[in-house]
């Protein structure tokens, strides 16, 4: 059967999926990049000569010498350990993937009177997120999933939950989205599948409704796949002042594409229903523009010092949804709503907040250097700009709070070949930490050089520790997330 679209027209149905994880996912950058940025913990800031080194500073391809091309590979692997119910479960993923690819053009300048010596031109590639992951949780709990569809249903008059003469299920899940909200179809869901039942069910105007669900133990399991991932494109412009200043200016051209697929599956032996399978998909894609401005300074021919403002990115986000929900009552009987109707949401606008970085570094001549960034976000200021979204503002500015990122790397060359080590923190941007901890990283790597061409390769290992929550309503109940992800990362340079 072919889908069925329905293009929800009230804006008050959008808000259905968006809350501050989803803002925070608009908002937050991986350490990804070349093998070499990767390994030094991503401190280069004040350094530069790097491709990827631009997405950190702009003034970065001041620093470079001589065109420069870098393409790098990347392979992914994240294993969650997930408590929920009693039970540990573990699951893993992993992705292979271009993690970045750019080039750099130097133009150096003959007359010693021009203000700028040298100009250069950038394009870049850069995945700032990778969603490729998956968690599984199961366990036993005394609340079940019809709360969810209960808290939706309360206060719908029971003849919006009731089809016409004539309407399919389907016809009439549509036209709840059409002209209601998304909690109106969620409340229908739940009611077409007996889940829940009117209080009243002969008067249409009831308003009230009670569970179908009995028992207070309950088998739950919950799959959660996401896939997808962010980037940005990066056109960079760059130009040294005498010998010691490099400034630059980067236009950001950002997309995201995510998908998170969900699986919930209730068992429980009581009468009533006694089964229940709920599925959702849902796909959201969204671009943006953002801008950079940078410096890096040569105190003393070792000593580098390195600015950069990152201005908000603006991002325009559209969202899709398919649902599925299954149950199964005493004496076997069994309801299903597949509606097919893909329910396709206005878009919206979202602004994540801006940056502020400094950095500093010391090269020892040609032997090696160590590097150190620090960065400040305020998440607070993380803010859905279209309207409809006034609830999700207000709880980003009571639970979200500023974040610093602290990164250092050091490199040591020995003839052509360079050992490479890093390290980073990022502090979590809620002002209760039990929701998502630090992330924390370290990383090495090795890199040879042949002449006009580089071979770098470099392991990195992150840890974070985060809550998950099944639903926002009604079931919200918390599993415990410990995170694991390593990426390999090998990059092939080349002067052009």
């Amino acid at each position: 059967m072919k889908k069925i679209i329905a293009l929800f027209l009230l804006m008050s149905s959008s808000v259905f999926a968006q809350d501050i994880t989803d803002a925070l996912r608009f908002s937050t950058n991986s350490i990804n990049g070349t093998a070499r940025y990767t390994a030094m913990g991503g401190a280069f800031g004040a350094l530069g000569g790097d491709v990827s080194a631009i997405q950190i500073n702009p003034a970065s391809s001041a620093i470079f010498l001589n065109n420069k091309f870098s393409s790098s590979l990347d392979l992914t692997t994240i294993s969650n350990d997930s408590f929920y119910g009693g039970r540990l479960n573990n699951s893993s993923s992993s992705d292979f993937d271009l993690n970045q690819i750019g080039a750099v053009f130097v133009f150096t300048s003959n007359n010693e009177s021009a203000l700028f010596q040298k100009l250069t031109l950038g394009f870049s590639y850069n995945r700032t997120n990778n969603f490729n992951d998956q968690y599984f949780v199961s366990g036993n709990n005394d609340a079940s999933i019809s709360e969810y569809f209960s808290n939706f249903a309360q206060g719908v008059p029971l003849d919006l939950l009731t089809p016409r003469a004539g309407e399919s299920p389907a016809d009439l899940y549509r036209f709840l989205g059409e002209n209601q909200s998304f909690g109106t179809q969620q409340a229908f869901l739940g009611y077409e599948t007996y889940i829940i039942d009117a209080l009243d069910s002969s008067d249409l105007n009831n308003t009230e409704y009670i569970s179908n669900v009995l028992g207070s133990d309950f088998s739950q399991s919950y799959l959660e796949e996401t896939r997808g991932n962010s980037g940005k494109y990066t056109f960079n412009a760059g130009g040294m002042i005498g010998q010691k200043l490099h400034l630059g200016l980067n236009l950001n051209f950002h997309f995201l594409d995510y998908r998170r697929t969900t699986q919930f599956d209730e068992f429980n032996s009581g009468s009533g229903v006694n089964t229940i399978f709920f599925d959702n998909d849902l796909a959201t894609r969204g671009s943006g523009f953002s801008f950079q401005l940078g410096g890096i300074a040569k105190i003393t021919e070792g000593w580098r010092l390195g600015f950069t403002y990152d201005s908000p990115t603006w991002m325009t986000i559209s969202d899709e949804l398919l649902q599925r929900l299954e149950t199964v009552r005493s004496g076997n009987n069994v309801a299903i709503l597949d509606s097919k109707v893909l329910n396709i949401y206005p878009d919206y606008d979202f602004k994540s907040p801006g940056r502020l970085s400094l950095s500093t570094a010391y090269v020892f001549g040609g032997s090696g250097l160590i590097s150190f960034d620090y960065s400040y976000r305020d998440f607070s200021n993380m803010e859905f700009t279209s309207g409809g979204f006034e609830g999700q503002n207000q709880d980003i500015s009571s639970l979200m709070t500023s974040a610093s990122t602290f990164n250092i790397g050091g490199e040591y060359r020995i003839q052509n070949t360079s050992l490479r080590a890093g390290y980073f923190i990022k502090e979590s941007p809620y002002e209760n930490e039990s929701f998502l901890g630090d992330t924390t990283g370290y990383s090495f790597g090795l890199g040879y050089n042949f002449g006009n061409t580089a071979l770098d390769f470099s392991y990195q290992r992150i840890e974070q520790n985060r809550q998950g929550i099944l639903y926002s309503t009604g079931l919200t109940q918390e599993s415990e997330i410990q995170s694991f992800i390593n990426n390999y990362i090998l990059t092939l340079s080349f002067n052009l």
